[in-house]
């Protein structure tokens, strides 16, 4: 009958690499309280300023550096019942990403922030940064466990398999890594330390071949 559907054996496989991260983004901030909005500005400013040359100094090029957030809040006093809260000062808070590109600097880095008055340290996170160089790899590992299954699918229906009708990548290429640490231990340690673990690039095909 023309108007069959042809027969089809579809596949969805996954291909997968696991590689050492080799640059992390580490989010860095200092805040700083003040009773006027300029002072608690000019007192933040003055404070980011030897965080910023010590992360240069360590090595970290400026185009490394973003600025993340700078925000200004009030800052209140205790709540009294039966009276508004009174706004007692202000507080500057300035946020910065950067990304480091020696790890094995990264614990020596943080501790140095530290000592020069950063009092946020937070959102780390690492990555590989030849990732789509890597995901090519497991591009053709997921290809060869799709042509895997369905030869394996054809040999069990008594089918030949024919041409490759389609490939597709599924959903996005994804990487996963694992890395847990606490900001305040982070601050209080010396020679923080830091575990890079591994980072898994995974990447999805969906091929479609004719059966014969």
């Amino acid at each position: 009958d023309k108007m069959s559907a042809p027969r089809q054996i579809a596949i969805s496989a996954t291909g997968s690499i696991s590689a050492k991260p080799d640059q992390v983004d580490l989010t860095i901030g200092v805040s700083a309280d003040a009773r006027t909005a300029k002072a608690a500005l000019a007192g933040n400013t003055a404070a980011m300023g030897p965080v910023l040359q010590t992360l240069k100094a360590a090595g970290v090029e400026p185009k490394d550096i973003q600025t993340a957030n700078v925000s200004v809040q009030s800052v209140y006093d205790e709540p009294q019942p039966g009276k508004p809260p009174k706004v007692t000062g202000y507080r500057v808070a300035n946020t910065v990403i950067v990304r480091v590109r020696a790890i094995d600097k990264l614990g020596e880095i943080i501790d140095r922030v530290v000592e020069k008055g950063s009092n946020q340290i937070e959102g780390i996170q690492f990555s590989v940064s030849k990732a789509n160089e890597m995901k090519d790899a497991a591009r053709k590992a997921a290809v060869a466990n799709a042509l895997r299954m369905a030869k394996t699918y054809a040999e069990a229906a008594g089918v030949t398999l024919g041409d490759v009708l389609s490939i597709s990548e599924g959903e996005a290429a994804r990487e996963r890594g694992r890395f847990a640490a606490d900001s305040m231990v982070l601050k209080q340690a010396s020679a923080a330390p830091i575990e890079a673990g591994e980072q898994q690039l995974d990447v999805q095909v969906n091929m479609v071949w004719a059966i014969k």
